[in-house]
């Protein structure tokens, strides 16, 4: 079937793709194997780099972003999602600059998909885990250790992140209760601990990082006096406002799943000020962690201490903790 997906006729690569729709919402929880997946996902790779027509992109980056949740077993949708970033990863520096934003518009598409297909789970635990497990390890695109995996990547996630998120969760039917925000974060806030390229961690900071805890700065109650709003200046200089994520933070409780940071287990919504305060405690955590490395785990301290300095949790001692 790659072949068919890979061909440089339109009406071929169509017809392969319906049946390859097919194919996989009918096998159930049978798993393809490795080869068969890294198979498959080349040919779909190379579906998206024929498709040359905006409209056209547009819809096949949905229609192929749709099959994780059109998938009827949930480890093969899991399995699905892994064989898309192993591809990335693997074909990332290959991409001309002139199918780059097609390629940046494939990457939104399955992070919307990626959050979409957690919120129907219910972010479960063991899914959490996982989803951990494929950013962050081996192969994936978070994973530090490996200086052949691009950061160029990880830094468009960066940039789309939080937003994609907020999307999902608007767009969701029914709308998800409470998002587990910590667990979300946590890959990036490990990449950003482990990643030897400081233009990497600087990115997640000012894309992710950063604008959450400006998000968590800037919503109030009715009874609150709002916080100055955070900036971020861009490279014309000019100064643009935070976005609020107001899905997210409206949402967002307490848990985190890794036990090494001493999670916390509450599944209600917090208020801004305990996520404040929640956030700042995990980032403390993990640059804490014996694999952060120790110029980014300054960074980040420095990162911490700022926070405080600017109001936020003034009484919260780590020590303590």
């Amino acid at each position: 079937m790659g072949k068919y997906l890979a061909s440089s006729d339109k009406a071929i690569r169509d017809k392969a793709f319906n049946s390859l729709r097919l194919f996989l919402s009918s096998r159930g929880g049978d798993l393809l194997d490795d080869k068969e997946m890294i198979k498959l996902w080349k040919g779909l790779f190379f579906c998206f780099w024929h498709s040359d027509k905006p409209l056209v992109q547009q819809a096949l980056a949905t229609d192929l972003a749709g099959l994780t949740l059109t998938i009827n077993s949930t480890p093969t949708s899991f399995q699905f999602l892994k064989g898309f970033w192993q591809m990335m990863v693997e074909q990332w520096t290959k991409i001309d600059h002139l199918r780059l934003d097609k390629f940046y518009m494939l990457i939104r598409r399955f992070i919307n998909a990626s959050f979409r297909f957690l919120i129907k789970l219910d972010w479960e635990e063991n899914y959490m885990e996982l989803y951990d497990l494929m950013l962050t390890g081996p192969g994936g695109p978070l994973f530090p250790d490996d200086q052949r995996i691009p950061t160029s990547l990880a830094c468009h996630m960066s940039d789309v992140y939080l937003e994609e998120l907020e999307k999902a969760i608007n767009d969701s039917e029914p709308t998800p209760e409470t998002i587990p925000i910590l667990d979300l974060l946590y890959p990036f806030m490990t990449y950003s601990s482990q990643i030897s390229v400081n233009s990497a961690y600087k990115r997640v900071m000012e894309s992710i990082l950063d604008p959450f805890l400006s998000a968590t700065t800037n919503t109030v109650t009715s009874d609150q006096e709002p916080h100055p709003k955070r900036v971020k200046r861009s490279s014309s200089s000019t100064f643009i406002p935070s976005p609020d994520y107001s899905a997210i933070i409206s949402r967002a409780n307490l848990r985190c799943i890794h036990k090494s940071i001493k999670p916390e287990t509450l599944v209600v919504v917090a208020t801004p000020d305990e996520l404040r305060v929640a956030f700042l405690k995990t980032l403390f955590d993990v640059a804490s962690l014996p694999d952060a490395r120790d110029v980014n785990r300054k960074k980040m301290y420095a990162f911490w201490k700022a926070a405080m300095a600017d109001g936020v949790d003034t009484t919260w001692d780590p020590d303590a903790s």
